[in-house]
């Protein structure tokens, strides 16, 4: 099994779940929380936009959904570029990111582009089969956790491929350990 397949078999039980709440009609699905002029409301040190999981047609109430199961597995390790990665069980809806060797300054603004990219704050995406937008949904700010740096990521319904290239960009930047759990 390759990673991005096992990345995917995480996600899966959060978008199922999402997918059968977002089918009942009477929500907004993945909708980008906004200032009164329309401006994407920014919060935490990162200034990064958040979606929620589905909010009420007629009142506006959001609703989070989690996953009701996720995925048992051991922890997964694989040797990619020198450096390694762990993969624990996590839900896609509450990914823990650890990001070691890499300094602060080089990793959070890196992970907050990557943020950006995949969260469509114009809501230019389309609904996926589906039925989702493919984005994420919330950043937490950093932490310093031991030798690491700590991110706590909703990944929303953005596809595991979203996932696999910010492991990349890590890496590729030189980050030593990148542990998902």
């Amino acid at each position: 099994m390759t990673v991005i397949e096992l990345l995917e078999r995480i996600r899966r039980p959060y978008i199922d779940a999402l997918c059968r709440a977002a089918a009942q009609g009477m929500y907004h699905v993945e909708p980008m929380l906004r200032n009164g002029d329309g401006t994407p409301a920014r919060d935490g040190t990162l200034a990064t936009p958040y979606r929620c999981d589905l909010a009420r047609t007629d009142t506006g109430a959001t609703q989070t959904v989690d996953a009701t199961e996720r995925l048992r597995l051991d922890d997964v390790r694989v040797d990619m570029q020198g450096a390694t990665l762990t993969i624990a069980g996590f839900s896609w809806d509450w990914l823990t990111l650890d990001v070691a060797g890499l300094p602060e300054h080089d990793a959070t603004p890196l992970v907050r582009d990557w943020f950006l990219r995949w969260i469509d704050e114009d809501d230019e995406n389309a609904r996926n089969p589906d039925g989702l937008y493919g984005v994420v949904h919330f950043i937490d700010d950093p932490m310093p956790v031991d030798d690491a740096l700590r991110f706590r990521i909703d990944l929303g319904s953005a596809p595991a491929a979203a996932l696999s290239e910010l492991i990349e960009l890590l890496l590729d930047r030189g980050a030593m350990a990148v542990a998902l759990h």
